[in-house]
């Protein structure tokens, strides 16, 4: 996956809440609707160590429900729509509608 760079507000803030996680890439696209302009975000996210797998879990059951505080932004929708492993980490894609304020 190829995009924009990885730093960005949403991606500090899912590192905030994943500590030990890296970002290992990030893809944003320009979305449009009738009333609202914004942004889909796709970030893959890395995480080692042990209980990796717990720690995943809990964070993507608990990531609906958190509330962002993105400059300019809003988190419309944020899910972890995969969680799979590689040979060296658990690998999280994270997916989200950010509106512009």
């Amino acid at each position: 996956m190829s995009g924009a760079s990885t730093t960005c507000p949403l991606s500090s803030a899912l590192l905030a809440l994943l500590p030990g996680a890296g970002v290992r890439s990030r893809k944003a696209t320009g979305w449009h609707s009738a009333t609202f302009a914004g942004e889909r975000v796709t970030v893959l996210l890395g995480l080692e160590g042990e209980q990796r797998h717990e720690r995943a879990a809990h964070f993507a059951q608990a990531l609906p429900e958190t509330e962002f505080s993105l400059r300019r932004q809003l988190v419309a929708d944020i899910v972890v729509s995969e969680i799979s492993d590689s040979e060296d980490a658990l690998l999280l894609t994270v997916e989200a509608l950010l509106l512009d304020e």
